[in-house]
């Protein structure tokens, strides 16, 4: 049996954490102190919260080591969280972990003897804590495509990678994608992440400017009086894949998560980066614009609308749409073999890359 840990931070590890759920028939628990709305059929551990509870000594007093980020001394929550994925993992037989992420969880499963895979992000990673999270994983898994690696990653972090490309929740479902475009654009759609927004919200007076006589739609972000005019504060949509194939231009920051939802649409995106550790967000914005997947505000700003619909995204080389499914195939073919899966790691990148090639041209 296969388990995941998915961090509290977002959404996206949870979204993460349930399509491969749904991969592995619903069988993997998945581990998560995050209040995320799961589907009723995914079995769930519900954590104890790592964050500061009064009960731990600050970290600037006992620094933690350099191969852990967050390890206060002596907090009640986490050593209770870290049994409880102990004692899940024991009773539940688990064979194997996936780690999305935590360098912390990472030390803990290799000093338990449980084999993991560990999940890496876009950005600066080459910290002791995360090589040493990459160290100690039978193998690394990427939510994005190889062509977004970072220059500076070590040749034996990439070597030990698994790329699966872009993927979400909505790969599965089969959509009509407009071809028509307005000679105007006319409907605006922000959205609005959990994770922090503070340059969305600060790009909004320029978008108001460039775009005063579209209608603009704000998602998730909470209403400011400041900003009147056209735009529409809403605290959700009911519709979240309709409310992006109807948008003309949709703009949001660039976690990984999001954007591999809004470059399968092909619509105009323009990715505006927030503050994220080790600059995940900024790379992720460079790898964008450098693939032609997104814009920036500098281009929207000297261009008319006629040049940013027809600006274009092609995204075929980068979204793998059935990489859980084609990733449980392999995992299960050598039944979590810790010694099999890093000896034939090159076979099951090769072998997920030609079964999605035939996927995608129906050999």
């Amino acid at each position: 049996m296969l388990s995941y840990y998915a961090h509290h931070h977002g959404s996206g590890h949870c979204n993460y954490a349930q399509i491969f759920s749904k991969a592995f028939d619903y069988e993997s628990v998945i581990f998560t102190s995050s209040n995320f709305q799961f589907n009723p059929n995914v079995k769930t551990e519900k954590l104890a919260s790592e964050d500061p509870d009064g009960t731990g000594t600050d970290q600037k007093f006992i620094p933690p080591p350099a191969y852990l980020h967050y390890s206060p001394v002596g907090q009640k929550t986490i050593q209770h969280r870290s049994a409880q994925i102990l004692n899940r993992i024991i009773r539940e037989e688990v064979k194997f972990l996936i780690i999305d992420v935590s360098a912390e969880i990472a030390a803990l499963a290799r000093s338990a003897s449980i084999p993991y895979s560990y999940v890496r992000l876009p950005g600066k990673r080459n910290d002791p804590g995360h090589l040493q999270a990459f160290q100690g994983a039978v193998f690394l898994l990427a939510y994005f495509p190889e062509a977004f690696e970072s220059s500076n990653t070590p040749a034996w972090v990439k070597e030990k990678t698994i790329y699966l490309g872009f993927f979400n929740r909505f790969s599965k479902i089969n959509q009509v994608k407009s071809t028509h475009k307005n000679n105007y654009i006319k409907n605006v759609v922000v959205l609005s992440g959990r994770g922090g927004n503070k340059e969305l919200l600060k790009a909004i007076p320029r978008l108001q400017k460039r775009f005063h006589y579209s209608e603009i739609n704000v998602y998730g972000a909470k209403e400011n009086p400041a900003h009147t005019g056209n735009l529409s504060f809403r605290k959700s949509t009911t519709n979240f894949l309709k409310t992006l194939y109807e948008a003309d231009l949709i703009v949001a920051n660039c976690g990984l998560n999001l954007t591999s939802e809004i470059i399968e649409t092909e619509k105009p995106f323009l990715s505006i980066p927030e503050p994220r550790p080790f600059n995940e967000q900024e790379y992720m914005h460079a790898y964008l614009l450098r693939n032609k997947l997104a814009l920036d505000l500098d281009f929207i700003e000297k261009h008319d609308d006629k040049t940013i619909q027809n600006k274009p995204v092609k995204n075929q080389r980068f979204i793998n749409q059935s990489a859980p499914e084609l990733f449980r195939s392999w995992i299960e073919k050598y039944q979590y073999n810790p010694e099999k899966l890093r000896k034939n790691l090159s076979e099951i990148q090769t072998q997920l890359y030609q079964d999605e090639i035939k996927s995608n041209y129906h050999i």
